[in-house]
């Protein structure tokens, strides 16, 4: 048998390119910009490279500009072109700057985010170079491509991200003059060598695939969708006309009807593209609502969800089910609720990561630079078990209405197991001591046994008292704290001061805003889990799922197969 299959890859919009600006005939008498953002250490590689350049020509005269914002919850913006405040500050720096250095691509998001900012400099006419380590060449690629200029120059620096290093003076020192004296001649090459004939006048990127992808025997369908990055491995079950219609049909929207543009390949996220996906992934049609309300959190500006995508720290993306839609569609908050038994819980998370491989465009080792990767990263949708929870649902306590059926959407990357006491100061010990001390504001799923949460709600406190109760007693001494990273890399937002005195002990997470109470599992059974991470660039985000006007015969209709 034969199947006609539709492409479930996203149509992007055209991006102008612009050639390469001509390089300067020689850096003698030049005012060459060193540009970096957030990162401490970026601006000493810089300082390093400015100096050696001024070895080389003494009239070489050097104007630094650095843009301090992280890429994280907070900031809401990380890309100089996008902020309407620092721009007008840096477009006054670059026109008294002859040639732009840029330093230094050395991890995942930090990497996007760096060769967005430093396509700037040639958008506005400097010729410039990014220094960079070679695994983040492709993203680096990608990420100039993505801003309109695919032929920027780089140079393999082979810095790795000393972010963590406790102390780099002896680095700065002994060991960095050496790595840019090894490629100070190709930085000045990239600023002054004559342009190819590909960089002055760039060749345009394919234009979008065909709607219909191919037709071919179940084997010939898997193995062509597999051999073009747009299915991992295992089984995917072919995307039929027939089939994307009927998944369409149950969203209640049209099909031509978009979304969002989901970052960071900005594919199309139409109704459509999300149901070719949901088809591949073994959803039912009553899935569909779901999917669409998580592309929207996943679309919220909150979550980051570039960040999430590229970086190296190996995220997952959990899915949270609230409401009514629960019992609908037999999503599992029960016994074994992190195990793929249901269908809903199976499918939906394997569509959800799907849709961020096929319409956000995310590929493994060229936006996905996941060091170790996530055995999560297809398929973790869980329920709450609102029903014996003593607290009011997550999404309520999230804003939406009680009655509401809702996703939850957060990126964590870890996975403990504990704290099954039956006194609530250990159950709470238990949690703050297990929380990963990771990242700049960590952030944690914190998922409760309805017996144990119904111990914290016997004691006296609420979701939220939980949740202040952890921010404020889950703690570290305070060298355990990198006091030179929160510093250096701008560690401007006031949640908490850094320790001057290191006999004092600190906050393992920062703020409560990232941390997720959820309570799942049998309702005698003690203890739950904890997943942490998700904190630094954003969520949970909660988005109500929209019914169609038919749904209860939608529910009947599938009834059987739920």
């Amino acid at each position: 048998m034969e199947y006609t299959v539709l492409c479930p890859v996203a149509d992007t919009d055209p991006v102008a390119l612009q050639p390469l600006n001509p390089r300067l005939p020689t850096l003698h008498g030049k005012t060459i910009g060193l540009f970096a953002t957030f990162k401490e250490h970026w601006v000493h590689i810089l300082e390093e490279i400015g100096r050696q350049l001024q070895a080389r020509f003494d009239d070489v005269a050097l104007k630094r500009f650095r843009y301090t914002k992280d890429l994280n919850a907070y900031t809401q913006v990380a890309e100089v072109a996008k902020d309407p405040e620092v721009r007008p500050q840096f477009e006054a720096w670059i026109a008294e700057c002859d040639a732009v250095i840029i330093a230094n691509a050395d991890a995942g998001s930090c990497t996007l985010y760096l060769a967005y900012n430093a396509t700037l400099a040639e958008r506005l006419g400097k010729p410039a170079v990014m220094t960079v380590q070679t695994p983040y060449m492709p993203l680096a690629e990608r990420a100039f491509a993505l801003r309109g200029v695919p032929g920027m120059r780089m140079v393999d620096l082979g810095i790795h991200d000393l972010s963590m290093e406790p102390d780099l003076n002896a680095y700065y020192r002994d060991t960095l003059p050496g790595l840019v004296e090894a490629v100070i001649d190709q930085i000045i090459e990239a600023l002054t060598s004559q342009l190819t004939q590909e960089e002055a006048s760039p060749t345009p990127p394919p234009a979008n695939l065909p709607r219909v992808a191919m037709t071919g025997t179940l084997t010939q369908v898997h193995d062509h969708f597999y051999t073009h990055k747009w299915a991992p491995g295992g089984a995917i079950i072919p995307p039929t006309e027939d089939a994307v219609r009927e998944m369409v049909a149950a969203s209640g929207l049209p099909a031509g009807e978009l979304i969002g543009v989901l970052p960071p390949g900005n594919g199309k996220a139409s109704v459509e593209k999300i149901a070719v996906n949901a088809v591949m992934a073994g959803c039912l049609p009553t899935h569909m609502p779901v999917l669409v309300a998580a592309v929207r959190a996943m679309l919220d500006p909150r979550i980051w969800i570039e960040a999430y995508t590229t970086s190296m720290a190996s995220w997952m993306p959990m899915v949270i089910v609230n409401g009514p839609i629960r019992h609908d569609i037999d999503v599992n908050f029960d016994t074994s609720y992190m195990s793929p038994y249901n269908r809903a819980n199976a499918c939906i998370g394997r569509a959800v990561g799907l849709i961020i491989m096929n319409i956000g465009g995310v590929r493994a080792r060229i936006e996905d630079m996941g060091v170790v990767g996530h055995e999560g990263h297809f398929g973790v949708c869980i329920g709450e078990n609102e029903e014996a929870s003593p607290w009011e649902p997550l999404h309520q306590f999230n804003g939406l209405e009680a009655g509401d059926s809702a996703v939850s959407l957060f990126f964590p990357n870890t996975r403990l197991i504990g704290y099954g006491m039956s006194d609530a100061g250990a159950v709470l010990a238990g949690i703050c001591d297990t929380i990963p001390q990771m990242g700049f504001d960590p952030g944690c799923a914190i998922i409760l046994s309805p017996k144990t949460a119904r111990v914290l709600a016997d004691a006296g406190l609420s979701r939220q008292g939980v949740t202040d109760y952890i921010v404020e007693y889950a703690r570290r001494p305070a060298p355990q704290l990198n006091v030179r990273w929160m510093r250096g890399n701008c560690h401007d937002l006031g949640l908490i001061p850094l320790p001057l005195d290191m006999s004092r002990s600190v906050r393992k997470v920062l703020s409560g805003a990232h941390l997720p109470i959820i309570v799942a599992g049998n309702e005698n059974s003690p203890g739950g889990a904890l997943y942490g991470g998700g904190g630094d660039h954003g969520g949970p985000i909660t988005k109500r799922i929209d019914l169609p006007a038919n749904w209860a015969e939608l529910v009947a209709r599938y009834q059987q197969v739920r």
